[in-house]
């Protein structure tokens, strides 16, 4: 390995790795990785309905741009910056795969960027095609990528900003730190959760000796980051935080959740299979790990285990440590740890000894991920554009539309806007909330009745009550489900 010292500042350039630029095979090897990666994140793009946060996305970034200002600043600042970006894309038009494709594009040079912090951390060119292929496949990686959501952005900059933080360790400067810190402070803006990445870097560096510590430069990074996070922190204490009232206290299922969700984006057959091969990778990473911080013999490799363990573990050990006072511990909003997570496990083929085993590791871990991500590409949560395409072909304008719950009304009503041309007569829409009759009172004499459930189960007793009282006036018809929600039709007696 070559090397090169230069003292910035009081900080000591550590050795930096050699030079893995792409090139011939390996170029090819990355070009492929990039077209596959590419190719799932684009199938089946727009055979999914737009679920309820997706629809949120759309509605917000289409407001003008100072009531968009005006509802960051004072309701919901969470993925500012990706309803910034979101608002100029929506010209290209509605659909959802055009809206998902902002996703997709951040999804793509997400693999690349995964090849070159790969090439600085993981030092052997097989481990680092490793980590490629596995973001390439990974279901979790392509689900937020066929999402109309921030997450897709934020695995991005968490990429790119441990990049950059590795290369200023590596090679101290003022340019690279000030770009580091603008990224880093960046990312803060496409989720709150961001904010746990540069403090999952500055984690990192208690496996560094102070001498070879590049502190005025780290010292400017982190004064810039602070100015920039510093609006991100007063809208996280400010700001009402009822959006997220229903996360619960952490508990192992939800941390075996986190587990499936970094695996397989969830399941419970071939993610939980995957989850336990990954576990074992993980526990390979870490016994090399251990090794390597008993050697004591090389600093900057004993960072770089370190690096890669604190992206995974730190985040999850604040956000645990937070929800003693609030909870906020939820599995989606942790996928910050999904590079550092993907890193462990080419680590882990890596470390298993029999070229047998590694290779047989490696398929099994691709094989599974492919059948996960077969199965996210035929999963619906949540069929809105169905149940609103339906309303649309039989409701009739003196018709009511009743949502069950009020957020129903949002997502149905803001999908007919999109689907429905301008200036149609539509029946009136009115959203429930428990325990509220106004209701029944603007029902008038419509002939028919739609009644929309949503997130209602069978021994909801607010939704039993609602049927029971139109089935005083009206008599109910057919009934059709779609993923997530269901349309009752009541016709008048």
């Amino acid at each position: 390995m070559s090397s090169s010292l230069t003292q910035v500042g009081r900080g000591i350039a550590l050795p930096v790795a050699e030079n893995r630029s792409p090139a011939g095979k390996s170029s090819l090897v990355i070009w492929a990785l990039i077209l596959v990666g590419a190719l799932l994140r684009v199938i089946a793009l727009g055979h999914k309905s737009f679920w309820l946060d997706e629809i949120a996305s759309v509605a917000i970034a289409r407001r003008p741009w100072p009531t968009l200002a005006h509802f960051l600043w004072h309701d919901e600042g969470n993925m500012a910056l990706y309803y910034v970006l979101l608002k100029p894309w929506l010209h290209f038009g509605y659909r959802e795969a055009t809206v998902r494709l902002l996703s997709v594009l951040a999804g793509v040079v997400s693999i690349p960027l995964m090849y070159r912090l790969g090439a600085r951390l993981l030092g052997t060119n097989a481990a680092t095609l490793i980590a490629t292929l596995l973001l390439a496949l990974s279901t979790c990686a392509i689900a937020v990528s066929q999402e109309a959501r921030a997450y897709s952005f934020l695995v991005l900059f968490v990429l790119l900003s441990s990049y950059l933080f590795v290369r200023v360790i590596e090679a101290p400067g003022y340019s690279l730190a000030c770009a580091y810190a603008v990224v880093a402070g960046v990312t803060c803006y496409f989720h709150y959760f961001g904010v746990l990445v540069p403090a999952a870097h500055a984690v990192s560096l208690f496996a560094l000796p102070a001498k070879r510590k590049p502190w005025t430069p780290l010292l400017l990074a982190w004064i810039i980051i602070a100015l920039l996070a510093a609006p991100i922190l007063w809208l996280m204490h400010a700001q009402d935080v009822g959006h997220i009232s229903w996360l619960q206290p952490p508990s192992w299922l939800e941390l075996y959740h986190l587990g499936v969700f970094l695996a397989a984006n969830g399941g419970k057959a071939v993610g939980a299979v995957l989850l336990a091969i990954e576990l074992v990778l993980a526990g390979c990473f870490i016994a090399r790990l251990r090794m390597v911080w008993r050697e004591r013999s090389d600093a900057l490799l004993r960072w770089r285990y370190g690096l890669i363990a604190s992206s995974v573990f730190t985040p999850i050990l604040i956000t645990l440590l937070v929800s003693i006072a609030r909870p906020a511990f939820y599995h989606r909003f942790l996928i910050i740890c999904l590079p550092g997570w993907l890193l462990m496990m080419a680590d882990g083929l890596t470390q298993l000894r029999a070229s047998a085993w590694r290779a047989a590791a490696v398929a099994s871990v691709c094989a599974l991920s492919l059948v996960t991500t077969v199965l996210w590409y035929r999963h619906a949560s949540e069929d809105w554009r169905g149940a609103v395409k339906y309303l649309i072909a039989n409701s009739a304008p003196e018709d009511r539309v009743l949502y069950y719950q009020p957020v129903g009304e949002f997502a149905g009503e803001s999908y007919r806007e999109w689907l429905q041309a301008p200036n149609t007569p539509k029946p009136k829409a009115l959203g429930i909330k428990p325990a509220n009759t106004d209701w029944q009172r603007d029902l008038g004499e419509s002939p028919h009745v739609w009644l929309v459930l949503f997130r209602a189960t069978p021994d909801d007793a607010e939704a039993r009550a609602i049927e029971r009282v139109l089935s005083e006036r009206y008599v109910a018809g057919g009934t059709r489900d779609f993923p997530g929600v269901t349309v009752l039709e009541y016709s008048a007696r």
